[in-house]
């Protein structure tokens, strides 16, 4: 499991272990610095030229240590300092004066320092950034990514914003990242994953005791974990023990969603699948998925009093049909899961409910919200927040980090990729998680899962074609074998 915590939670566990556990905090910075030259090693041992890029606050005092570490492994370095030696105090000071003891000498960016560098670091601005990146800063960031020289940033790339993954004006793009203390929520939601390139973490060794009474702002577990909260299937189960669900959708010319949530509900273990959905549909759907049970609007009363869960949204639209059946499905009391037009339509008519998750992407986000799809995807923690406010229940926010929230845990998934962005994704996430409910899982439990085995299925399906390869269908499949390949090595 890795928990992340915001900067001011950071700051508070490393000012706890300076202040009241008296671990120096020049110790922690050579800490950081040992992590992070040995990272560097590792993922590039051949390196020999490496450019420092330093600021003058406590980021850059980890880049001075580092570049010590790199001299005396036999590096050639040399480290460019943004700003004026003046400017740097305390630790970093101290790094600074026995930089100019080895020899190193810091000295003004000048891109002729990029020639022959076959690494660079990136030790400029660290969590505490508040404010754009302009001027020459921007600048040189700039010119550091054009050169497709490896970069590794230290503790976050500068220029990202370590809470909500927003980058402030620019930011240097990464190829690893070594982070201290703490995991980022920024590293890992919004732009923070493309941004930071692969992660690498070290506590410095502070021991447990230095976090406690700073609780995490979201935890993230594995695919594993989150298959283990699945009830087991007993060798007397029927169709009718391992759940019953409805899905709601399929409006003229959109049978394909509504097809593919009920695939992913079946290949993830639903015992009975129901439908309903528009009457030219019917045959069509049975033809190609023969353990359907499709029905029209006549038949949503009795078929909702048989079902344990309703999903609806997926090929819903917005006319008379779905106006009629979004309240149906509303007046139920049993759980929902809604997606799509579901939400457009509760974007019209907001209410709140316990028993319900809601699925929606930034620009259905921002719906439900009335605000921007940028203002979402901005700050996509306070966003999945202020919906389960408004709305109740559990919100699955879903993008790059995808976030799940019941108004007291929140769950970051980290898999997922850009593959995955094409028309019907949504579909089979629906079809799962409502799956998953109808199996006997608690809402909250019910999305995790649904959201890590939907996002690690298309990491599988990209793994095995490319990214350009992932289809809904497909994933669908998948997600069935890892299913499987999980019950088999529980």
């Amino acid at each position: 499991m890795m928990q992340l915590y915001t900067t001011q939670s950071t700051q508070a566990i490393e000012r706890f272990a300076i202040d009241q556990q008296s671990i120096p905090g020049l110790l922690l910075m050579k800490r950081a610095a040992y992590f992070s030259y040995q990272t560097l090693r590792r993922c590039y041992p051949d390196s020999q030229n490496v450019l420092v890029v330093c600021g003058t606050g406590n980021n850059g005092g980890d880049g001075l240590a580092l570049a010590q570490y790199a001299l005396i492994d036999g590096c050639n370095v040399s480290i460019a300092l943004l700003g004026s030696q003046d400017r740097i105090k305390g630790d970093a000071q101290t790094c600074l004066q026995e930089c100019l003891a080895l020899g190193l000498s810091p000295q003004p960016f000048d891109s002729a320092l990029l020639e022959n560098v076959d690494t660079i670091v990136d030790a400029v601005f660290g969590t505490g950034l508040n404010q754009p990146v302009t001027g020459k800063y921007a600048e040189i960031f700039e010119r550091l990514n054009e050169t497709h020289t490896p970069i590794l940033a230290l503790d976050i790339p500068s220029g990202l914003q370590a809470d909500t993954g927003n980058i402030l004006g620019t930011a240097i793009r990464a190829s690893h990242t070594c982070t201290f203390i703490t995991h980022k929520p920024g590293l890992y939601t919004y732009l923070g994953p493309e941004t930071a390139g692969k992660v690498h973490y070290s506590p410095l060794f502070l021991n447990q005791s230095n976090y406690s009474g700073h609780p995490p702002i979201a935890e993230s577990h594995s695919l594993k974990y989150w298959l283990n909260q699945l009830p087991k299937t007993p060798a007397s189960s029927h169709k009718g023990t391992r759940g019953t669900l409805l899905l709601i959708g399929g409006n003229h010319h959109m049978m394909g969603a509504i097809q593919l949530a009920s695939l992913a509900a079946l290949t993830t273990g639903a015992g009975l699948v129901k439908i309903i959905t528009q009457t030219d549909h019917l045959t069509a759907l049975t033809q190609a998925q023969p353990e359907l049970m499709t029905y029209t609007q006549q038949d949503f009363e009795q078929q909702a009093a048989s079902a344990k869960v309703i999903g609806i949204g997926p090929g819903l639209d917005q006319d008379d049909w779905a106006v009629d059946r979004f309240h149906e499905t509303l007046n139920q009391d049993i759980p929902k899961v809604l997606d799509a037009d579901a939400l457009n339509l509760l974007a019209k008519s907001p209410q709140q409910d316990d028993d319900w998750v809601l699925t929606p992407h930034p620009g259905e986000a921002a719906r439900l919200l009335g605000t921007s799809t940028e203002a979402i995807q901005s700050n996509r923690i306070e966003a999945v927040k202020r919906l389960q406010q408004k709305y109740g229940g559990v919100i699955v926010l879903k993008g790059n980090g995808t976030l799940v929230y019941d108004g007291k845990q929140m769950e970051l998934c980290t898999a997922g990729n850009a593959g995955m962005a094409v028309g019907g994704m949504g579909d089979v996430l629906t079809g799962a998680i409502t799956s998953f409910i109808a199996q006997g899982m608690d809402l909250y439990s019910a999305a995790c899962l649904g959201v890590s085995l939907h996002a690690h299925s298309g990491d599988t399906l990209a793994n095995q074609k490319s990214q350009a390869g992932v289809i809904p269908s497909d994933l669908a499949l998948v997600m069935s074998q890892l299913l499987s390949y999980a019950s088999k090595n529980a």
